[in-house]
């Protein structure tokens, strides 16, 4: 049975066709509203009777292909969308989303993601779905390995993963796999698990954008700076790795001739990382450009800052505001931003629709890198779902 049949999720009523199926035509004054389209509509224009019109839609006994594919190029034409909430409700199914997702501060990165799962959850209570989120530290593994431990016990019909910590992400999934529990990656994808869907950016172009904002206006021989936060784990994330594998890939074809410092820094310790980047600098006076591969960049601008002698360029991701004020006061040169409350919001959604309707979303949903900059980040708002 092909479950790809039906138009995106919404809510009933807000696109012409989405009305309940029984429901009958409606009479009286004319209006600019569309007729509605009933099953009988359907099986007339379709050449098949109601009842296999209803075995179709409904996904219940055989029908034959030459049938199925005529009342699917019906459905298709009309734009046929069942009444999704009327049934679910009806029928008293109720579903578990889990979304395993970083702890986060208010301003942070995670809580843009938290605001939309939060509008999410609001929509997906109409279809008698609830979301439960299951947290962890970005920057410990082993919180991270509690949190899946915790899920193993926890009943749930679907799970939107943050996939920081691939090496742990990848065999939990198989796990999922063996219980037949549908999966949505966000944050950075992990082709070879055989995720539902993915929705978040290209990391590794997000890495190769980041490159070409860092070395345009510098020269080829200059020196660049790769600001790194220490991890209470292993390997760091894995959006992180894919950056710096697409920013690396991008200066090895265009000819940079220049060297790359790693500098290790510390979330919260900014003397630890005043010594450790005044010896960087001390060592290598003629490092022009830098760049960080998550949201931290404000720890590099904030020294930055203080030391105004110091003339680099600066480019980052993600607009949690401390990097937003570092950009407008001109010491970040550019953010590279990925709009998280769209990957919250999207993760969740596709989930219900799988659930509720059998509807496959597409694998890979690639969003927009917006790349921000002093003259623009008045303006900005990632608020776009």
């Amino acid at each position: 049975m092909n479950r790809n049949r039906y138009s995106p999720l919404s809510a009933p009523g807000d696109t012409p066709g989405n009305v309940p199926e029984n429901s009958g035509a409606q009479s009286g004054a004319q209006s600019d509203a569309p007729m509605p389209v009933r099953l009988v509509d359907i099986a007339r224009m379709a050449g098949v009777s109601v009842g296999t019109v209803d075995r179709v839609i409904h996904n219940r006994g055989k029908v034959s292909a030459a049938n199925l594919a005529r009342i699917n190029a019906v459905l298709q034409r009309v734009d046929y969308r069942p009444n999704l909430i009327a049934r679910t409700l009806a029928s008293g199914r109720q579903y578990v989303v889990a979304v395993v997702m970083p702890r986060f501060a208010a301003g942070e990165y995670w809580a843009d993601f938290e605001a939309g799962v939060a509008r999410a959850e609001t929509e997906a209570r109409r279809y008698n779905v609830t979301v439960r989120r299951f947290s962890f530290d970005q920057y410990d593994l082993s919180s991270f390995e509690e949190v899946l431990g915790a899920l193993r016990d926890e009943p749930f019909d679907g799970a939107v993963l943050a996939t920081l910590f691939a090496e742990r992400v990848v065999p939990f999934t198989a796990e999922l796999d063996a219980r037949g529990i549908p999966y949505v990656f966000v944050d950075s994808d992990l082709p070879a698990c055989n995720r539902l869907a993915y929705f978040g950016t290209s990391s590794f172009d997000a890495g190769a954008v980041a490159a070409r904002l860092l070395c345009e206006r510098l020269d080829p021989d200059a020196d660049l700076v790769v600001g790194k936060i220490i991890h209470r784990g292993e390997g760091g994330s894995n959006q992180c790795r894919e950056r710096e594998r697409g920013f690396r890939d991008y200066l090895r074809r265009h000819d940079f001739r220049g060297e790359l410092y790693d500098v290790s820094l510390r979330l919260d310790d900014a003397a630890y990382n005043a010594r450790c980047l005044d010896a960087l600098f001390d060592r290598h006076p003629t490092v022009a450009g830098a760049v960080t591969f998550n949201s931290t960049c404000h720890i590099l601008a904030g020294y930055l800052a203080a030391r105004p002698a110091h003339r680099v360029r600066l480019v980052g991701y993600d607009v949690i505001d401390r990097n937003r004020r570092m950009l407008a006061d001109g010491v970040v040169t550019a953010l590279v931003a990925q709009r998280p409350e769209v990957q919250g919001y999207r993760g969740v959604m596709s989930l219900c629709g799988w659930l509720v309707e059998g509807r496959r979303p597409e694998a890979v949903n690639n969003l927009p890198l917006d790349i921000l900059l002093k003259e623009n980040i008045p303006y900005y708002t990632n608020n776009i779902i």
